[in-house]
């Protein structure tokens, strides 16, 4: 087996787990927590910049937290 075979089956591995972490209720707790993260995250950017780039901070924070309100199944882009 090559060295990119067996990288290829260690992603596919760790894609199964990541999927079956994302359904636990250990995901959920993550999520929430990941998206009281961005908040604060966008909150202090937007702080530190004086709400010049407040549209493109709420935008991008809206795209992840978009992503975590899908139970982290890869649909597409997130919509706003």
């Amino acid at each position: 087996m090559s060295f990119l075979d067996k990288a290829k089956e260690l992603a596919e591995q760790a894609k199964e787990k990541a999927a079956e972490f994302a359904q636990s209720p250990a995901g959920d707790k993550a999520r929430e927590l990941a998206a009281k993260g961005v908040d604060a995250a966008a909150s202090g950017i937007d702080k530190v910049t004086g709400g010049k780039y407040t549209d493109k901070i709420e935008t991008v924070s809206n795209k992840v937290e978009g992503f975590l309100d899908k139970d982290g199944k890869p649909e597409g882009d997130a919509k706003p």
